[in-house]
């Protein structure tokens, strides 16, 4: 029970965060709209001036004062350590951006996982990023072609999905965008989605990684066109 309670606060904390902001600005947005509009219509430039200064004052301080009370509220779940989580969402990012190097068009598949390997003591030749991900995701870049797509990062969200003593998973999805220059700004290369999982010890070292396009997972699952005729 008390495990589905830290959940739902978890999973409802940033709503309660944004919420929160959203109605202290609303109430100065009240308070000072009615101020201005009892001096009448004639109100002067600099009142509604020091009206707009006061709001972003007021929103600023919101912000900063809804933070400090929703870092508080995860501080109070058992076990979770807010540092920590920050440090390893970071970590998490680095991994991200290592499975997607754009230079990668400029190696093949066997050179690719020999380095990833090398990088990453917590993969080996049995880890399905090695064995699965790199080979897909370099051919959905095109880059086993010797001239592949380069990919930025456009969004990425990573939560907790577990906390198990001082060991944490994380659950991380990412959005990468292709970028079009030259003669490629019309090529027809689509956004990639991946969805991976890392988990990590009390120190931060990763113990544990694993991703996959999501975008070819949505592809396999559309049906195929029926024949006409």
């Amino acid at each position: 029970m008390n495990e589905e309670i830290e959940d739902k606060l978890r999973q409802h904390a940033g709503k309660i965060l944004l919420g929160g902001t959203g109605a202290l600005l609303a109430l100065s947005v009240v308070t000072l709209g009615a101020s201005l509009l009892s001096d009448g219509p004639a109100a002067s430039d600099t009142q509604a001036d020091a009206v707009v200064q006061k709001l972003e004052r007021n929103l600023g301080d919101a912000q900063a004062k809804l933070a400090t009370q929703h870092t508080a509220l995860l501080v109070q779940l058992p076990g979770m350590d807010i540092e920590r989580v920050n440090r390893d969402r970071a970590t998490g990012r680095s991994l991200l951006l290592s499975l997607t190097d754009s230079s990668t068009s400029t190696r093949t598949v066997k050179e690719q996982q020999v380095l990833l390997d090398a990088r990453y003591d917590f993969l080996d030749h049995k880890s399905r990023v090695l064995t699965e991900f790199v080979p897909d995701w370099m051919t959905a870049i095109g880059a086993t072609k010797g001239a592949g797509t380069t990919y930025t990062l456009a969004d990425l969200d990573i939560g907790v999905s577990r906390v198990q003593g001082l060991n944490y998973s994380y659950t991380g999805v990412a959005r990468l965008d292709p970028v079009r220059f030259g003669p490629d700004q019309n090529s027809a290369a689509k956004s990639e989605f991946l969805v991976f999982t890392y988990s990590t010890s009390h120190d931060g070292t990763v113990t544990s990684l694993d991703a996959y396009r999501a975008s070819a997972a949505a592809s396999e699952e559309q049906p195929s066109p029926k024949p006409t005729g």
